[in-house]
């Protein structure tokens, strides 16, 4: 007997309960603290895969080959430098908590026009230029969205001289982001030979800031003249919710965490769920004007290479004018079991935006590859492609529903469908055989899914106790006040066949 063979019974998770929702599934929180380390596997060669398996990789104690650690951004601006501010009132509807709709990601933020800086000219009339003792020019213009939870600043960078550093930091003693010259130009250059052009491919999205204020700094090397810089902020994106305060501040207890309906699982309280909850990071992006959130899994390849390939949904992520946004979160869960609003220490964010690898809308499927490596002691998807996976078949999924602390359910394979999505959002799905199907029926015993979890994997374990993952969710009916509606999930096996194969098997 093959000792990969896929259980019918899902074995380490039968004592747990959750709660899914469309894009997740339907809508109504918390994690835990650091469970025992996995063993760390050895590095090198992988075995070639076994009847359509890819192993997992665990990294936690493993040594970082080489990686510079870099010091900490600091503000080079003068303590007693004039900053202008632009001021924006308050959001004329108030949309905080939107409900998503089944297969539509999670709205989070608003996009607001920036009229006094939405050209070069506008903004360079607002620098107030300062000398520093080794010649370079620095200055700042800080921006406030009255009510935002968060800011998130969107910078055309025409022409940026080689050299120069734009800074991104919020309130006074909060993280300061840096951006060099050579970074805003990889990136355009990463659009430009995706087919984006004009200024969207010179738009930079910053972090987001917590709070109702943002500032951004430029510094100019010596010998540049301001006049150089062709720098605007035409938009900015205000939160209604917000992820970066929650990290930089992780004993605090936030009002926004806990968003995530009351029949969701805490993945904290299940020690066994550690390996994947640490492959699992939340993510947000501009799209459409707008910030939004789904979440996403980190996969591994055949090499066990390490490259941070990231498996989320096509509805989420489908252009590389998006996938050039993206900001993931990793480790995004409560500090201990039921220990919600609090974070775990560990949370980390990883900037820089991703690579679209691949799309495929028949699968709902999207594999996107980050731009800057992963934390430490993150975890390595392993997946199954092969035929084995069917009704009855016992899964787990793990989510940050509505945006929320890491959630997981549990539940089974019920059968197959065909769904397209409408231009609003709706999916219409039929049901379907094993041969035309290319989404997995799934019903939940425990937990839900909601809107934020879109994109997130589901797991299906072997003989052998090993999990691997077997889709991702497009959208469904479940919900707190739905338990037994219905998620689908983009069958993995198909959408590897369809490209990923290329990237996680090359």
């Amino acid at each position: 007997m093959n000792k990969h063979r896929l259980h019918l019974l899902w074995a380490a998770c039968a004592a747990t309960t959750l709660t899914l929702s469309a894009c997740g599934g339907g809508d109504d929180d918390t994690p835990a603290p650091a469970p025992t380390p996995a063993p760390t596997p050895s590095p090198g060669p992988s075995p070639a895969p076994s009847a359509g398996f890819i192993e997992q990789l665990d990294t936690r104690g493993m040594s970082r080959s080489a990686a510079k650690v870099q010091a900490a951004a600091v503000s080079r601006l003068p303590a007693q430098a004039s900053v202008p501010n632009v001021a924006l009132g308050p959001l004329s509807v108030v949309k905080a908590a939107p409900l998503a709709e089944k297969g539509v990601a999670l709205k989070i933020g608003e996009g607001r026009d920036v009229a006094a800086t939405a050209s070069p000219d506008d903004l360079a009339r607002a620098w107030r230029w300062a000398t520093l003792a080794d010649g370079s020019q620095v200055a700042a213009v800080s921006f406030t969205a009255e009510g935002a939870k968060a800011i998130r600043l969107g910078v055309l960078a025409q022409h940026v001289p080689a050299g120069a550093v734009l800074r991104f930091y919020g309130a006074p003693g909060t993280e300061v982001v840096e951006v060099t010259s050579a970074e805003l130009n990889s990136l355009r250059q990463l659009n430009e030979s995706s087919g984006v052009l004009g200024n969207a491919a010179r738009m930079y999205w910053g972090p987001d800031t917590a709070g109702d204020i943002s500032t951004l700094e430029v510094q100019l090397p010596p010998g540049i003249a301001p006049a150089q810089l062709q720098l605007a902020v035409p938009q900015l994106s205000h939160w209604m919710k917000t992820v970066s305060e929650a990290i930089e501040t992780p004993t605090k207890a936030f009002d926004q965490i806990g968003w995530a309906g009351s029949c969701n699982l805490d993945v904290m309280c299940e020690p066994s769920l550690d390996p994947q909850s640490r492959s699992v990071a939340h993510m947000t992006y501009q799209k459409d004007s707008g910030t939004y959130m789904c979440t996403g899994t980190l996969m591994n390849d055949t090499r066990n290479s390490q490259t941070p390939y990231f498996l989320s949904g096509h509805h989420c992520v489908s252009t590389q004018e998006v996938a050039s946004t993206v900001i993931t979160y990793w480790f995004f869960r409560a500090a201990s079991c039921n220990g919600s609003p609090k974070v775990d220490e560990a949370t980390t964010r990883v900037l820089g935006g991703t690579v679209l690898r691949f799309t495929h809308a028949p699968t709902d499927s999207t594999l996107l590859q980050l731009n800057r490596a992963a934390p430490a002691s993150v975890v390595y998807a392993g997946s199954y492609y092969g035929d084995g996976v069917g009704s009855g078949t016992s899964v787990l999924g793990i989510h940050n529903p509505r945006g929320d602390l890491q959630k997981f359910s549990v539940g089974a394979v019920k059968g197959y469908s065909s769904c397209t999505m409408g231009g609003n959002g709706a999916i219409d799905c039929d049901t379907a055989n094993a041969a035309g199907g290319n989404m997995f029926i799934v019903g939940w015993q425990r937990g839900i899914t909601e809107g934020g979890s879109s994109g997130s994997a589901i797991f299906a374990q072997s003989e052998a106790g090993k999990r691997y993952v077997v889709g991702n969710l497009m959208g469904g009916s479940s919900s707190c006040q739905n338990p037994n509606g219905s998620d689908h999930y983009g069958r993995f096996g198909r959408s590897f066949a369809a490209g990923i194969n290329k990237w996680l098997a090359p």
